[in-house]
C-alpha cells in the first residue's frame, strides 16, 4: 500500500519519545510521505487525526510499570473509529548501557494493550516496536551521562528508521524477538502492571517535593504535560504533585534550580503502611467501630480493603508531607535523606523545553 502521509502522536516527559518520533518522521520525510508529529497532553485534548484510507497513523509512548500509561490509554480510547485505516505502536522502554554492553528495557503489555484498543475501534494494526532510550527514571536511579546516553540513542534511531521504512513499504512488523520478549515479561509482570495502574501511579505521584531552593518560578506547572502540578500558597508559594502527575520526570528534569526530588524515605514509611500486617491491623481497629467490615477479613476481602487502605495512606500522609515540607528544616530533613539529591537530572540531550509542547 502507497501511503499519503504519517501521524505520529506521541507522549513524552524528557523527550525520549520525541526523539523517537522524530527519527521516524525522518524516514518518512526520506521516502517521499509527508509526516506530522504532536506531542499528546491531558492539558488541552487534542482533536483526534482524521481517519484517512491512505494514511498511516503512529502511536509511541513511553512505558509505565510495565504497561501503557494512562494517558496514552485515554487518547486512544478518543480516536474516531479506524475503518479500516493502518496504524502502529511504539513504546519507548528503559534501556542503559554498562563499558560496551547494552541492555534493554521493559516494554512489557503497552503496545499490544494500545495495539488492541485501535484493533477494537476498526483499525489494521500494521507492527509494534519495544524501543530502547536512555533509562530517565530519576525518581529511582541517577540520569545517564550525556556520553552514555548518546550511543542508546543512536542505536534506537537505526532501529526506529528501519520500523518505519518496513512499514512505509506495506510490509507487517509483528513477529519480531523483541515483541516476543516485551509479550512474555508483560503477561508475568501483569499483577505488577495492575498494581501500578490502580495504586503504584497515585503512590509515586506524591514522592514529589519541592526543595528550599525552589523560587516559585512555576516552570514544573507550565509545563506537565497532565496539569499534574500546581502552586499552592500565598506567600511562598510551591508545586504540589495531584494525582493526575504520570511521573513522566519532566519536572525533576527541566528544573533550573533542580529544586525537586522524590523522597524514596517517605516511600519506604508509605510501604510500610500498606503491607499485610499493616492492612490486617487497620482492618481489624476499624471494624471494632464498624462491625460490617469484619465480612471483609478473608484473602479477597483483604485485598479489596487492602486497595481502599493504599490509597487512604496515599491521600492523607501526603497532606502532611506536603504540610511539613513547607517548614525549611523538616524540608532540609527530608532533602538529605533521598538519594536523588545526589542523582544527575536526566533529558534528551538534543531536546529543548520548548520542543515537549510543539513536538518540533
Amino acid at each position: 500500500m502507497q501511503y499519503d502521509r504519517l501521524d505520529l502522536y506521541f507522549m513524552t516527559g524528557t523527550g525520549n519519545t520525541r526523539r523517537a518520533a522524530l527519527f521516524m518522521a525522518d524516514e518518512a520525510e526520506a521516502t517521499g510521505v509527508p509526516a506530522t508529529a504532536h506531542a499528546i497532553s491531558g492539558v488541552k485534548p487534542m482533536e483526534p487525526p482524521p481517519a484517512g484510507p491512505t494514511g498511516l497513523l503512529g502511536l509511541l509512548m513511553p512505558t509505565h510499570g510495565f504497561t501503557a500509561p494512562w494517558l496514552m490509554m485515554k487518547f486512544a480510547a478518543r480516536l474516531p473509529r479506524g475503518e479500516g485505516r493502518h496504524a502502529f505502536c511504539v513504546t519507548t522502554r528503559g534501556g542503559l548501557k554498562f563499558g560496551r554492553l547494552f541492555t534493554p528495557g521493559i516494554g512489557g503489555t503497552a503496545v499490544f494493550l494500545i495495539a488492541l484498543m485501535l484493533f477494537v475501534k476498526g483499525y489494521r494494526v500494521r507492527g509494534a516496536l519495544g524501543l530502547d532510550m536512555p533509562s530517565n527514571w530519576t525518581s529511582l536511579h541517577s540520569g545517564l551521562k550525556e556520553e552514555t546516553s548518546r550511543p542508546i540513542i543512536a542505536r534506537a534511531e537505526k532501529r526506529s528508521k528501519r520500523f518505519a521504512g518496513t512499514l512505509l513499504a506495506g510490509k507487517l512488523s509483528w513477529f519480531t524477538w523483541s515483541n516476543l520478549y516485551d509479550l512474555v515479561f508483560g503477561l508475568l509482570l501483569l499483577p505488577v502492571s495492575l498494581g501500578y495502574l490502580v495504586v503504584g501511579r497515585l503512590a509515586l505521584a506524591k514522592l514529589f517535593f519541592a526543595t528550599n531552593e525552589c523560587n516559585s518560578c512555576g516552570i514544573c506547572e507550565a509545563n506537565c504535560p497532565v496539569a499534574g502540578v500546581k502552586l499552592r500558597g500565598t506567600r511562598r508559594p510551591l508545586p504540589y504533585w495531584t494525582y493526575h502527575c504520570e511521573s513522566c520526570m519532566r519536572c525533576m528534569a527541566y528544573c533550573p534550580k533542580q529544586a525537586i526530588e522524590a523522597s524514596q524515605s517517605y516511600g519506604a514509611v508509605v510501604v510500610v503502611l500498606c503491607t499485610l500486617p499493616a492492612v490486617a491491623y487497620a482492618l481489624e481497629r476499624l471494624a471494632a467501630w464498624w462491625p460490617q467490615l469484619a465480612a471483609l477479613n478473608g484473602p479477597a476481602g483483604l485485598q479489596v480493603f487492602g486497595i481502599a487502605w493504599a490509597i487512604l495512606v496515599v491521600a492523607v500522609s501526603y497532606v502532611f508531607f506536603y504540610l511539613l515540607s513547607r517548614i525549611p528544616p523538616i524540608n532540609t530533613l527530608f532533602k538529605y535523606t533521598t538519594l536523588t539529591v545526589i542523582y544527575k537530572r536526566y533529558k534528551e540531550p538534543d531536546t529543548k523545553l520548548s520542543h515537549l509542547k510543539s513536538g518540533k
